[in-house]
């Protein structure tokens, strides 16, 4: 194989109804299809659902979503990135991958078991494996030369192609800067620089297209895996500062790809509902309602950062446009399985924050859309966690999960043939260690959100507890509460539900091997 090097210089909605195309048509065409998984990086559902409909992402909207599966209701566990990657690539909960936080002792690349994941069983499956960009925050530190994951040429195992950028690296370059990083290209170092050319997200789109190109090329028969992690809409790091923001929590800022430059209508801009600097928090903890309002000059810079945001998503559609361009030159498009999600939501203000972490249901909710060989377009308000992307994948490919997940395939979603045992709850957790001083603050917590399939409770509510010492909890109704402005947790009138829901929790918080789901089910 030639190297890559040679070649590069809300809540639900209405759900409509879920159509299969001719069974004898989708059995063909999803023998052993290939895979292909786009995941955004810090990019929450409202913005890219307001850029598509804009018609700002053209190439997503008519070349994915139009021709696949939409999630309405799709979730991550953990929102925040590398917990959140780790659960992509195991289908585990972060309290059995043990991923607990972006950076050591309790996260980070350090922390991952590399020896089991999605790309391993695939590749043992007979998959040829590719990864082009992100992987997980620390990759290529270089902090301790003895252990084998800092050592700066480091591959992990199961990918037969590795394009990882270097996060932290021993050349003081950022995974995150949109210039001036590099790029670990099968074990040799790639640096690029500040050239129109070496705008990140391009060159990942240039690198994951040739990966379709070669794999075509070899002929072999082996249909491949190919995992694509542009940054975007990521802030960047070192994080350009907004002139006249320096001393706001909203200094910082992603450079769009020069072409997309003013491109964003002067009528985008940043939405402020009812949670947004929410002017009462006395529902929330005492330590949370230490988190300053927002000054009309943090709103001034958050108004900035948000536009900028949505204009890096142009460059994310562009390479969306381009692999699927190219599979469909090549004739694969039609035996391949292509999906967009996103590692986790983010904060625009709501509730006086910015970031991620925390459950509130802008962190957590995340876009996901899975175009798929046999389906025609739908929209499912069945819920999606990213627990269930690798056993998805899984299925799709018809090998044996190496590990015994905590999420499912999302096949009978997809085939309207879902059981009346899908999910009527699920676990949002963070379990790192406590950091009041942040916006947001980082405290740890174990919490419930339940389905619109719920039993026993009415569905759709979200319940908290924080290991602050405290004792502290939250409970939200989310058809009359959306925003979550007002906890219920000391409404006697709500009392036996949230009680209900607390004894859920405690056993969410110890569930193992399979417990999940059935904890899920019941």
């Amino acid at each position: 194989m030639v190297s890559l090097g040679f070649f590069l210089s809300a809540l639900a909605g209405p759900a409509l109804a879920l159509t299969e195309a001719d069974p004898s048509a989708s059995t063909a065409a999803a023998a052993r299809p290939n895979i292909v998984i786009v995941l955004a990086d810090d990019l929450d559902t409202h913005s890219l659902t307001r850029m598509v409909n804009l018609g700002l992402m053209p190439q997503l909207k008519a070349k994915v979503i139009d021709a696949g599966t939409t999630f309405n209701n799709s979730f991550v566990t953990t929102s925040w990135c590398c917990p959140s990657r780790a659960t992509l690539l195991t289908g585990l909960y972060s309290h059995n991958h043990k991923v607990l936080t972006n950076s050591r002792p309790l996260g980070g690349v350090h922390r991952f078991d590399d020896s089991s994941s999605l790309a391993t069983w695939l590749q043992r499956g007979g998959y040829r494996t590719g990864l082009v960009g992100k992987y997980f925050n620390n990759y290529g530190s270089d902090n301790d030369p003895a252990t084998p994951v800092d050592d700066p040429g480091y591959v992990p195992p199961g990918w037969n192609d590795w394009q990882g950028l270097m996060d932290d690296a021993v050349d003081g370059l950022r995974a995150f800067s949109m210039y001036n990083y590099t790029i670990n290209d099968n074990g040799r170092l790639v640096k690029h620089g500040t050239a129109v050319a070496d705008y990140q997200t391009d060159v990942i789109a240039r690198r994951a297209q040739q990966f379709i190109v070669e794999s075509d090329a070899l002929n072999d028969a082996r249909p491949f895996f190919l995992l694509v992690g542009p940054t975007a809409p990521h802030l960047e790091q070192p994080r350009p500062v907004m002139t006249g923001c320096a001393d706001s929590n909203w200094s910082e800022s992603i450079r769009p790809a020069p072409r997309h430059v003013g491109t964003l209508p002067a009528g985008v801009q940043l939405p402020q509902p009812a949670n947004f600097n929410e002017p009462d928090v006395r529902d929330k903890p005492g330590w949370f309602q230490q988190v300053p309002s927002l000054t009309t000059r943090d709103v001034a810079c958050l108004k900035r950062q948000y536009r900028d945001r949505l204009t890096s998503l142009r460059a994310v559609d562009d390479l969306v446009g381009r692999l699927i361009d190219t599979l469909q030159a090549r004739a694969e498009l039609a035996n391949t399985v292509f999906i967009f999600t996103s590692d986790n939501g983010f904060f625009y203000g709501n509730h006086r924050l910015t970031d991620k972490i925390l459950g509130y249901e802008e962190s957590i909710r995340v876009p996901l859309y899975i175009r798929a060989p046999g389906f025609q377009r739908q929209v499912t308000p069945r819920t999606a966690l990213n627990n269930d992307l690798a056993p998805t994948v899984a299925a799709f490919a018809g090998i044996t999960p190496g590990l015994t997940v905590d999420g499912r395939s999302l096949l009978p979603v997809m085939r309207n043939r879902w059981e009346a045992n899908w999910r009527k709850r699920f676990l949002v957790e963070y379990l790192g260690t406590i950091e009041t001083h942040t916006v947001p603050p980082k405290v740890p917590f174990s919490a419930v959100r339940t389905t619109e399939l719920s039993r026993a409770t009415p569905p759709h509510q979200f319940y908290v507890q924080w290991h602050d010492g405290l004792g502290s909890h939250e409970f939200y109704n989310l058809p009359t509460d959306r925003y979550q402005v007002a906890s219920q947790h000391n409404n006697p009138n709500w009392a036996s539900v949230r009680n209900m829901l607390a004894g859920w929790v405690s056993e969410f918080r110890n569930c193992r091997s399979g417990g999940c789901q059935k904890l899920e089910n019941q």
